[in-house]
């Protein structure tokens, strides 16, 4: 009888610290996820065919950055970008890159471009035409 009786209490016992090693996990997840309030994040708003003109001092567009579809999340302030396209006007040439998507920091200074981005510019007096591609991109779009 001892023999059964020892059995059943290691049995038991396993059975008790297999509910508790999935009980609990749960019991402590769900208050902190509680009082920690997390949302999913949803956009705030967003926009189809986006375009922003960023103009320099004497009036004459700096940049132009559109995209097909711009989704602005207020949760961590950030701008997502589908399928933009930068275009830069330097003294002398225009620059333009283009991305599948993009990534706006939250005081809008720099752009991040992911996925099959494709910077080229045409020739000018001094420099050739380039093409330049590469996976990821970041322009730091400074006042001028």
């Amino acid at each position: 009888m001892g023999r059964w009786l020892s059995r059943f209490l290691v049995l038991a016992g396993l059975l008790l610290f297999s509910g508790l090693f999935w009980w609990l996990p749960e019991a402590l997840v769900r208050p902190a996820l509680n009082l920690t309030n997390i949302a999913p994040a949803r956009p705030d708003y967003y926009i189809n065919h986006a375009e922003l003109t960023a103009m320099n001092r004497h009036g004459r567009p700096r940049f132009i950055l559109t995209a097909e579809r711009l989704v602005h999340f207020s949760r961590g302030k950030r701008t997502l970008l589908i399928e933009p396209r930068l275009t830069q006007f330097g003294k002398h040439t225009v620059t333009t890159t283009i991305a599948r998507k993009g990534y706006v920091s939250p005081h809008g200074h720099i752009l991040i471009m992911r996925g099959g981005v494709r910077v080229f510019r045409g020739a000018t007096k001094g420099m050739g035409a380039a093409d330049v591609r590469t996976h990821t991109l970041t322009v730091h779009l400074t006042r001028s």
